[in-house]
């Protein structure tokens, strides 16, 4: 079977040379398509050559931002027979070359115009109902357009025409024989001593920077230019009140969006109809094209086109965007940095929380609280709903509901400001990983703003494809490229760069799909056949592209942005080097399971513990080929393991921790991760069962929790001591004929005796094949601290291996 092969952009657009013939055979009158049955009879046929002038003309290349380059294109009839029908060029600029409106010209016999030209700037077809004589061309030149980026390339342009009548298509593509770039011309006689920056002497007390190694690596982006600190505000640690502004405004229509940032793409938070008030508008976007109004206890933002103004003026409301402008402006920020304090502490008694730069989702966000924080209630929102906070210094904001109050409860608000106390300073960040998610989501919104068009334009052109007459006009909306802003890509470069480039190709191949069917529709429909025949297996080419594309970026998009939400009490918000995660939660003698695979190698779990308590978790497989291992640490400090274990081998199906012993009460993060050598087993995947035990108050020799059932496969939970399915298991008896007791189990096979609590733990340990406890091999485990002469020692039995009962 041979492979799908995926066709580039480009490629795509060159399978339009080999569907031409068919092409003119659609868009010709009824009584031309008998020409092509006789190839001997006197015919047209067609020619196509390009050329440019760059700008300065001296040069092939196009200067930044000029519009004074233009493009030649020669429609040429080098047939013994005027051409009939309509004759159509499609132009393809490349390099981010457009056309201009300044100059349009067809010489000798002005068979093109401007208005006969459809499609994009960049991408167009221009069509003629005139007669091109035998032997006899037409030049269109036109102006263009240059980037205002520079680049290299190098770039070439292309053109293909079609119809008239003829039965030759060999000369209907050309490329313009010389490339360019988007660029200016060096300076042919630059002075050869010339020196920027004139040496000067260092200061005898500055330390001269060492030159670079051989392998130094140069960054992508050029460090920022140190900043100038901004001016503390003048009300800093002041309650100024931001008064009412008068504006009020109502919805004119039904159905309108309610957004969460005032930008089209942004998330829809609810919508209302037509007759809706809102009262006192807050602020308006930068562009004027959206208001901040109050919705349901949360700022959010409708678009200005769909409203009424009933009172005051518009232009006057203050400018605001969540995404870069401060709540309360850059006089008075209402987040930041803080030194006040107050009487009144809230604390988050059952999760984490992200305390954001604003009275609302939309605002970035500035810190996470953790589980337990304790933050001084500072301000609130007129409806209670959100709380100024300031945690370690940071001022910010949080969702009441979520805020364990202390007496008298609710009725504390009434002391607090409405919008809160002035910042004493702004926070200033350079690109962060909240711009990295702000991007990635950013994408997913446009994707889903273009699904509408890719699914339209399949419609019309599957209907061309089952034999039926095309719609045309009202054509689905051209989405256009995302360029991801350098400060953003640099530091994400792995991650962002093959998004783009699959988002841009992906919207490439739609936008060819949409253009298609316009430059068909520009022809009239034909008696017999119909319009678009001969562009429906490119168009559907590129409509298929397009939808791999969108589907695979949507799955890799979903997989990297997090559930931005506030987790549940059975879940935690588990926060490392400034990315979030929300992990569900562990709770004592409560089996859950999770998931291990190829794509997803590690997982996590949390528990609440107060210092002093001893814990145990234990790890067992359930399926699958997967070798878990499993570490337990503190949220505070994550790398900084109290345990690990691990499942070594195909033969073993169970591990433990312990004993967990909590240094201090907070929150601590559970990891289940599978890095195991492939090589021999192939790509990990299976499921584990997970149980957290409270060991506090007893000897810690207690049996394990759960097993595998070497019958059923199902996980037992408590199982029989008698029941031989623990490999680490440790059963001694001083009786051989009397039943076996279990005596304690190996919590880690790596530990040293340093880290074993008993001879027991070390005996079975030893058993499980950790014989570095035993260097002189005399079987006794850990001699000179555990298992020394003077404890009694114990005799083993062999397990049974048929008796599953309980004892």
């Amino acid at each position: 079977m041979r492979s799908k092969r995926r066709l580039t952009p480009s490629q795509l657009f060159f399978c339009l040379i080999a569907l031409s013939a068919a092409a003119a055979l659609v868009f010709a009158p009824l009584g031309t398509g008998g020409a092509a049955a006789v190839a001997a009879q006197p015919a047209p046929d067609l020619a196509v050559s390009m050329s440019h002038v760059g700008s300065p003309p001296e040069s092939p290349n196009f200067l930044p931002h000029t519009n004074d380059g233009t493009v030649s294109v020669v429609v040429s009839n080098i047939g013994d027979m005027p051409t009939s029908g309509p004759v159509s060029v499609t132009i393809v600029l490349s390099g981010g070359v457009t056309r201009g409106t300044t100059t349009f010209t067809s010489t000798p016999a002005g068979l093109f115009t401007l208005a006969s030209c459809f499609g994009s700037t960049a991408t167009f077809t221009c069509t003629t109902a005139g007669v091109i004589a035998a032997n006899d061309s037409e030049t269109i030149t036109f102006n263009v357009i240059s980037p205002d980026i520079a680049a290299a390339g190098p770039y070439r342009n292309s053109a293909i025409v079609v119809g008239g009548g003829e039965t030759n298509t060999i000369n209907n593509s050309s490329d313009d024989p010389v490339t360019f770039a988007i660029g200016g011309i060096p300076t042919l006689t630059p002075p050869p001593t010339f020196t920027l920056i004139p040496t000067l002497p260092l200061p005898p007390t500055v330390t001269p920077i060492p030159p670079p190694t051989a392998t130094f690596t140069p960054t992508l982006i050029p460090p920022p230019p140190t900043r100038t600190p901004l001016p503390r505000p003048a009300n800093a640690g002041l309650a100024i009140p931001i008064p009412p502004t008068g504006v009020n405004v109502v919805v004119n229509r039904d159905g309108v969006n309610v957004r969460l940032l005032p930008a089209i793409g942004a998330e829809v938070v609810g919508f209302v109809n037509a007759g809706t008030v809102f009262e006192n508008v807050e602020a308006r976007s930068p562009d004027n094209e959206w208001v901040r109004v109050n919705f349901v206890g949360q700022q959010a933002w409708v678009g200005v086109p769909v409203l009424t103004v009933l009172a005051g003026d518009i232009t006057t409301l203050p400018v605001a965007d969540p995404r870069t402008i401060p709540y309360g402006g850059f006089e008075n920020p209402r987040a930041g940095l803080t030194s006040q304090i107050s009487q009144w502490i809230g604390r988050l008694a059952q999760s984490g929380l992200r305390l954001r730069a604003g009275p609302s989702q939309g605002y970035p966000v500035l810190a996470n609280a953790p589980r337990y924080a304790e933050l001084r209630l500072l301000g609130r929102t007129a409806d209670n709903l959100w709380t100024q906070v300031n945690w370690e210094g940071t001022l910010g904001w949080v969702a009441s509901q979520f805020l364990e109050l202390p007496e008298p409860g609710l009725a504390l608000y009434d002391s607090l400001p409405i919008d809160g106390i002035v910042a004493d300073a702004l926070p200033i960040s350079e690109p962060t990983h909240d711009s990295y998610m702000d991007t990635l989501k950013l994408m997913r919104d446009r994707l889903e703003l273009a699904q509408p068009s890719l699914d339209d334009i399949r419609a019309r052109w599957t209907t061309i494809a089952l034999g039926e007459r095309t719609q045309c006009g009202n054509y689905p909306a051209r989405p256009s490229d995302y360029n991801i802003p350098n400060t953003v890509l640099a530091p994400f470069y792995d991650t962002l760069n093959p998004l783009i480039t699959d988002f841009n190709a992906a919207m490439e191949y739609l936008r060819q799909a949409i253009d298609l069917l316009i430059e068909s529709c520009q022809f009239a429909q034909p008696p017999e056949g119909l319009v678009g025949e001969g562009g429906a297996a490119v168009a559907l080419q590129a409509i298929n592209e397009a939808d791999a594309l969108f589907s695979s970026l949507r799955a890799r998009l979903n997989e990297l942005i997090p559930d931005d939400r506030t987790p549940t009490e059975e879940e935690c918000l588990f926060t490392y080097q400034n990315r979030s995660e929300i992990v569900p939660r562990l709770r004592p003698s409560v089996v859950q399971f999770g998931r291990l695979n190829a794509r997803n190698i590690v997982t996590g779990f949390c528990f609440d513990a107060t210092i002093g308590a001893n814990y145990r978790v234990e790890i067992v497989r359930s399926s699958g080929n997967i070798l878990p291992m499993v570490s337990v640490s503190s949220f505070n400090n994550p790398t900084n393991f109290l345990g690990v274990g691990r499942i070594g081998s195909q033969g073993e199906t169970y591990t433990a921790v312990t004993p967990i012993l909590i240094p201090e009460t907070g929150q601590y993060i559970v990891i289940v991760s599978d890095l195991a050598d492939t090589a021999s087993r192939g790509a990990p995947e299976g499921e584990f069962a997970i149980l957290l035990t409270d060991l506090s108050g007893s000897s810690g020799l207690l049996p394990p929790g759960m097993a595998l059932d070497p019958n059923t496969g199902q996980v037992i939970i408590n199982p029989s001591p008698f029941n031989p399915v623990v490999p680490t298991a440790i059963f001694s008896t001083p009786d051989p004929n009397a039943p076996p007791v279990f005596v304690a189990n190996c919590p880690n096979v790596t530990y040293t005796c340093s880290q074993l609590l008993s001879c027991g733990e070390a005996q079975a340990c030893l058993a499980a094949g950790n014989t570095s406890l035993d260097p002189d091999a005399d079987g006794v485990p850990c001699e000179e601290n555990l298992c020394g002469p003077s404890l009694p020692t114990l005799t083993f039995t062999p397990l049974p291996t048929t008796d599953l009962g309980g004892g």
